[in-house]
């Protein structure tokens, strides 16, 4: 059993840029192509040094191509951009690689705003594509979170249900739904999960940060079982986010590190189940460089294969 592990969007150790964007004052066609052109050469880039580092988990920025889901962007970048996304995908396919996206929090599928609704959809569309046009598997995966609560959680998640059920059934083979450290508990998915079978991806901080504050919420490993068996075959290995509260900041605030003993504790603690890693923190590739370190010095990981 092996459990990847992860970094989201930048590689600091690098500095290939591969998230580059512009103010939407210059969002030109020709604009628009240069940045897409340059930020697929740069995640090409970065999945090879990701491979060559032994890191298989990878999260698409979705600077990856600026303004896609905003009228400014008229390009048929899917098709422009044919050739590159193939051989992106196609390098992943190959490697073995587990790529994601994460949308902005500009989703709210439970808005009760048409136009928020449409909008949102709008934005998880585009995200749909660019994974299908690197030709991977529903492996392949896009977290979002719920939404908003607009002073009813109870209906706000009726509407989340609602809309969910009328996406199509290609497009919600993309979808996890993560838990929130403001609206949306683990046990507010495992809810949604039972009426929509909309698979479930644990965020360890977001969890510290906003539960029940009851004696289940602390059975950690109840918890990660149940959202694992939300993945089916097609889906794959489960993913969790992993990160580290940032000290004297807002509760959630992701740090600027790992903190390598805490992370020990908990993949000791759960390593028996099967999951890939998305590590949250502010140093990048760096915190998952400092991991494989500890798992290749440390007595207790050294015979792990990670």
């Amino acid at each position: 059993m092996k459990h990847r592990i992860g970094y989201a969007c930048i590689n600091l150790t690098t500095g290939i840029p591969l998230n580059r964007t512009c103010r939407l004052a210059n969002a030109t066609d020709a604009k628009l192509r240069e940045l897409i052109k340059s930020n697929l050469d740069g995640l090409i880039r970065v999945l090879k040094w990701n491979k060559e580092n032994d890191i298989y988990h990878f999260r698409i920025s979705s600077d990856v191509v600026p303004f896609a889901s905003h009228e400014v962007n008229k390009i048929m970048w899917w098709e422009d951009f044919k050739n590159e996304l193939q051989d992106i995908g196609s390098f992943i396919k190959k490697n073995n690689l587990k790529v994601a996206m994460h949308p902005s929090p500009v989703v709210y599928l439970n808005s009760p705003r048409l136009e928020v609704v449409k909008s949102s959809i709008k934005e998880l569309e585009w995200h749909v594509k660019f994974l299908e046009s690197l030709e991977l598997d529903f492996t392949h995966k896009i977290v979002f979170h719920a939404g908003g609560i607009y002073g009813d959680k109870a209906e706000a998640i009726k509407r989340f249900i609602k809309v969910y059920k009328e996406l199509p059934e290609g497009f919600k083979s993309r979808l996890t739904l993560e838990n929130d450290d403001k609206n949306y508990n683990v046990w507010d998915l495992i809810q949604i999960n039972k009426a929509v079978g909309i698979p479930l991806v644990f965020d360890n901080l977001h969890h510290e940060v906003l539960n029940t504050q009851k004696s289940e919420d602390k059975d950690i490993e109840t918890i990660l079982k149940t959202f694992f068996s939300t993945w089916d075959e097609k889906s794959g290995v489960p993913d969790i986010h992993y990160s580290t509260q940032k000290e004297k900041a807002r509760p959630g605030s992701h740090a600027e590190s790992i903190n390598l003993e805490e992370f020990k504790e908990f993949f000791l603690k759960y390593m028996h189940l099967n999951f890939y890693i998305m590590f949250e923190a502010k140093d990048k590739d760096k915190s998952v460089l400092l991991a494989y370190k500890m798992f290749k010095t440390d007595l207790a990981l050294k015979n792990i294969e990670i």
